[in-house]
C-alpha cells in the first residue's frame, strides 16, 4: 500500500508540478497583456488631456455665448415690447380719429345725399 500512496503521491505532486509550470506561463501572457493595457491607458491618458483642456475652453466659450443670446433675447424683448406698445397707440389714434371724423362725414354724406334726392326730385317734377 505504500508503493501505492508513493506513486499517487508522485502522480500528485507532478501534477502539481505541471499546474505550477502551467500557471507561470499564464502569468506571463497576463503580465504582457497588463503590460500593454498599461501602455494604452498612458496612451489614452496622455492624448486627452488636450481634449480635456480643449473641453474646458469650450465650455466657457459656450457660456459666454449663452450670456450673450440671452442679453440679445432681453434685448428683442424690449424691441417688441415697443413696437408693440407702438402698434396699440396707432390703433387707439386709429379710434379717436374715426370716433371724431366718423359723424361729421356720415352727417355731409346723409346732406349730400339729401341734396341729390331733392335735385333728382325736383328735375323729376320739371320733367313731367
Amino acid at each position: 500500500m505504500t508503493t501505492v500512496f508513493l506513486i499517487v503521491a508522485s502522480i500528485a505532486l507532478i501534477a502539481i508540478a505541471a499546474a505550477c509550470i502551467y500557471s507561470i506561463a499564464l502569468m506571463k501572457d497576463a503580465k504582457h497583456v497588463l503590460n500593454q493595457l498599461e501602455s494604452s491607458v498612458k496612451e489614452i491618458s496622455e492624448k486627452s488631456a488636450p481634449l480635456l483642456e480643449n473641453a474646458g475652453i469650450i465650455s466657457g466659450k459656450i457660456r459666454e455665448i449663452a450670456e450673450s443670446v440671452d442679453g440679445e433675447v432681453t434685448g428683442v424683448k424690449t424691441a417688441v415690447d415697443s413696437l408693440v406698445n407702438g402698434i396699440e397707440e396707432l390703433v387707439e389714434l386709429e379710434q379717436k380719429v374715426k370716433s371724431r371724423i366718423e359723424d361729421p362725414v356720415m352727417d355731409a354724406a346723409g346732406y349730400v345725399a339729401g341734396i341729390v334726392n331733392g335735385i333728382q326730385a325736383f328735375l323729376r317734377v320739371l320733367r313731367s
